[in-house]
């Protein structure tokens, strides 16, 4: 049988210290001696911590790359599109739009896009893909950088010469021939010299269009591409002082205002910026509640193994009584040993959780952070999962009778 320590107060001030030593020390003999179940119990708390903490740390990672996007081309990007949801035909945007637009305050630079698509021929590749007529003031606008030849200037006016993004010339070169400065590329029954193939860049949400899998041909030239070639898309880029909301209010009241007013969608970086944040933090709250839920079957185990050790050790239980051990102490001990079972899992599953954040965000090539506000609720909710389950075993063992728990089998 196994030996049975004299119990000491709780509330000794001199022994205090000692008691608890001695609570955490029975607490972690009595789960050693039932050491399949508590393994099972522990895998349970470990597998759903590591669901909260992994799902919260992809949640956040996923945030930071999509905050990593916005910023690579500056939050101070505002677009202007027409308003298709209305009926009829929506009204044109015009070069006379760009000259008002740069002259209203807080705006620096503004460039027209026309969005066409066209099948790109080079040898025997057919790829359909989309085409941006611009200006040149556009890739100054967003950033974007020539990995080969120049972006086009205004002496391409006349020109058939094209850009083409990094990722659409990947693609054209499937038959082995890399589009290089000088190549040729049939579209819309014309010829275009390459001038350019720009650097590889991430995608901008706000932008009407994917800078690195577009080709890019002069705005005066679009209509050899394509016979409808009106301006789609306005490309605004503010100056960091001016206020996003005002920047707004005075473009949307640029086409509201005067004899024919226009209907037009108006859309800032800084806006979908905000949209996500809020997007992100209620799906973190539905991540970590899905969580929540793995980690609640495991306090059901952890509840399981507690039961059914005070089923078990009743004689252990009377014993301890008969010396003089309080009900308080009782309850306390078995709570020890699920507050150790808990945190023991949710140590582990914190650890297991980062291992499994760490490989989903390396798998999706993001660069991986670990959530700090994860670390606490996770190992929190573990060891409050443990306690709130662990209590009811623990009451059920302090209500027991010396004399019935000594004669029980």
């Amino acid at each position: 049988m196994k030996s049975v320590r004299p119990p000491m107060p709780m509330d000794d001030g001199e022994y205090g210290g000692c008691r608890w030593r001695a609570l955490a020390a029975d607490a972690v003999r009595n789960l050693g001696a039932m050491r399949q179940r508590s393994l099972l119990a522990l895998l349970g708390i470990a597998i759903g911590t590591a669901a909260v903490v992994a799902l919260i740390s992809i949640g956040e990672n996923a945030r930071e790359h999509s905050m990593r996007q916005f910023l690579a081309m500056g939050a101070d990007i505002l677009t202007v599109q027409k308003d298709f949801g209305l009926s009829g035909r929506p009204a044109a945007l015009t070069l006379a739009d760009v000259e008002r637009l740069r002259a209203l305050p807080g705006i620096e630079e503004v460039a027209p896009v026309a969005m066409l698509g066209v099948e790109i021929r080079q040898g025997r590749t057919r790829l359909p893909s989309a085409v941006a007529g611009v200006t040149p003031d556009f890739f100054a606008l967003v950033q974007a950088k020539a990995a080969q030849g120049r972006m086009l200037t205004d002496q391409d006016r006349t020109a058939t010469a094209v850009v083409l993004g990094a990722g659409l010339a990947r693609r054209l070169a499937e038959d082995g021939r890399l589009p290089a400065p000088g190549s040729l590329l049939r579209m819309g029954g014309y010829n275009h010299t390459v001038v350019g193939v720009l650097a590889a860049s991430v995608p901008n949400p706000v932008l009407p269009l994917d800078v690195d899998s577009t080709a890019f041909v002069p705005l005066s030239g679009a209509r050899r591409v394509s016979a409808n070639s009106d301006i789609t898309n306005l490309v605004v880029r503010k100056t960091s002082a001016a206020a996003d909301r005002a920047v707004r209010q005075s473009m949307t009241g640029h086409f509201s205002g005067g004899a024919h007013p226009r209907a037009v969608v108006v859309q800032s970086a800084r806006q979908l910026i905000v949209a996500m944040t809020d997007q992100a933090r209620v799906h973190t709250l539905l991540l970590a509640a899905i969580g929540g839920v793995s980690l609640l079957v495991g306090g059901v185990g952890v509840m399981n193994v507690m039961l059914m050790g005070v089923v078990e050790r009743r004689r252990e239980i009377g014993l301890r009584m008969a010396l003089g051990a309080r009900p308080f102490d009782v309850c306390a001990m078995f709570l020890a040993e699920a507050l150790a079972l808990s945190l023991s899992g949710g140590m582990a599953g914190v650890l297991l959780g980062l291992a499994a954040a760490a490989v989903y965000a390396w798998n999706a090539g993001w660069s991986f952070a670990p959530s700090v506000p994860s670390l606490p609720l996770g190992l929190g909710m573990s060891c409050g999962v443990g306690l709130f389950f662990g209590l009811y075993p623990a009451v059920q063992a302090s209500r027991l009778e010396p004399v019935a728990a000594l004669r029980g089998e």
